[in-house]
């Protein structure tokens, strides 16, 4: 919860900035802890979560910044998927998450990334903050989040980093 707040508190000081919280990490180191966090929840459901390296990564980032980039989008895939697996598959200059879920529709793909803004399939309680909050935190660390518009079934999400050392 700390973390989070401190998080909120960097992007409420309206600057570009690519400022980090603790000691900067590689992308492979910060998506195994994730893994190993988010692992058990998936087993509980009987869902596959699988943590794929295609390529390293030389990079070096915030590890707050991107284990919650990596955290919300786990969550959402969690949350949508009923069966079958989720990737998070580590390459050359970022990652994606791909779920057999049951999607977003073309016409969301980029309303899904307003504050507030649930999918028209929604479900449970959640406010519509995680995906907001993943946007701002790439933008402000000059990374790109997309939702891959050519995936038929599910979700894949996109997330380009920039290296800050």
């Amino acid at each position: 919860m700390r973390t989070l707040v401190e998080i909120f508190l960097h992007l409420a000081r309206g600057k570009e900035s690519r400022e980090t919280l603790d000691e900067n990490k590689s992308l492979a180191a910060i998506a195994r802890q994730q893994y190993q966090l988010w692992q058990p929840l998936f087993a509980e459901k009987h869902l596959d979560l699988q943590l794929i390296e295609q390529s390293e990564d030389q990079g070096r980032y915030p590890p707050a910044f991107l284990a919650t980039v990596i955290t919300n989008l786990l969550r959402n895939a969690l949350h949508y998927s009923e069966h079958g697996t989720v990737r998070l598959v580590l390459q050359s200059g970022g990652f994606c998450v791909e779920d057999e879920g049951i999607g977003i529709a073309p016409s969301q793909h980029e309303t899904i990334f307003q504050p507030f803004v649930r999918g028209q399939n929604a479900r449970g309680e959640g406010l519509g903050l995680g995906l907001s909050l993943a946007r701002r935190i790439c933008t402000r660390q000059g990374w790109e989040i997309t939702l891959d518009a050519t995936k038929t079934r599910g979700c894949c999400f996109v997330v380009r980093l920039q290296a800050t050392q």
